[in-house]
């Protein structure tokens, strides 16, 4: 007896429809025409008898058949590509692992543990590539990334990695006029130097230190961790980096954190990956790998930086 099931097309143009709210963009993403993406919804809608979207403005949102189908035939479609992937893998522990991260978190604080990792699973390789915030892991081919945040993706699966704590940095030489030992509330004479990925970086540290009558909101922003690093260096102003970042600068004595000791950030750094290839032989491994890590346990707990 045949099954009454859809083509696997159709149900793949109307998930990616549903995800982007757009059938263009699902026709991107599939590499089709927009107009195939719009037949393959349409057939699939005179099949099962009822409308799956409904047009808003400039956008398709789901009705609520659509939406009820598309959690029920979700899971489906996950564990069909995690099979596929670990047939296609002889379902072993090998083959290449791409993992990306954001760049000064993962030379600090990831690639130094790799070692250990190819030591337990040499038949595993790992390709390194530098990605800040969400990437496309189809598109872009990465199996694992580095995220910053709260955690709760719900399309992602996700292993605390690392917490984080900030604290205010400069070089020795922009403090020496003061004629003392520095104190937090000097911090109203110096230029805070800002990142970009961390907006509210300095308001959310001088509140907690209760400092928020200073101006935690306006300065030279730089892009990246050692960019704001070596504007510091410079003596353009303060920068506000993670303690993992300057471990080394603060031994040598290149910069100096005269102004406060450091303060937790609610977010953590996440390894993270689709949930339909969590159970990927060369993911688990290595995520199983990273959740065994005493040092990453620590990390997470924020007991070490």
């Amino acid at each position: 007896m045949s099954r009454r099931i859809p083509s696997l097309k159709a149900l793949s143009c109307f998930e990616q429809t549903a995800r982007f709210g757009s059938a263009s963009r699902a026709a991107e993403e599939l590499y089709l025409t927009q107009s195939a993406v719009s037949r393959q919804i349409q057939g699939l809608e005179n099949w099962l008898g009822c409308k799956l979207f409904a047009r808003e403005k400039q956008r398709l949102s789901l009705t609520p058949e659509g939406e009820s189908y598309l959690q029920s035939i979700r899971p489906a479609l996950d564990q069909l590509e995690s099979a596929t992937l670990t047939l296609l893998s002889g379902g072993s522990e090998s083959g290449v692992l791409t993992v990306a991260a954001p760049p000064t978190f993962g030379s600090r604080c990831l690639i130094p543990l790799l070692p250990d990792f190819r030591s337990k699973y040499p038949d595993i390789a790992i390709n390194f590539i530098s990605r800040i915030g969400m990437p496309d892991f189809d598109r872009e081919q990465i199996d694992i990334a580095v995220l910053f945040g709260e955690g709760n993706w719900s399309e992602l699966d996700a292993h605390i990695l690392h917490g984080e704590e900030m604290v205010p940095i400069c070089s020795p030489q922009l403090v020496t006029n003061l004629g003392r030992t520095p104190q937090p509330e000097d911090l109203r004479n110096f230029p805070l130097l800002h990142i970009a990925t961390r907006p509210r970086g300095w308001a959310d540290w001088l509140a907690a230190s209760g400092l928020s009558d200073i101006d935690g909101e306006n300065g030279p922003k730089f892009e990246h961790f050692t960019m704001a690093m070596q504007a510091a260096v410079a003596g353009l102003g303060v920068a506000l980096l993670p303690t993992f970042a300057i471990t080394d600068e603060l031994a040598t004595g290149r910069i100096i954190a005269p102004f406060g000791q450091p303060k937790a950030s609610p977010f953590h750094y996440y390894a993270c990956c689709p949930k339909s290839r969590a159970r990927l032989p060369k993911i688990r491994a290595f995520m199983n790998w990273l959740d065994q890590l005493e040092t990453v346990k620590k990390l997470a707990r924020g007991i070490a930086t």
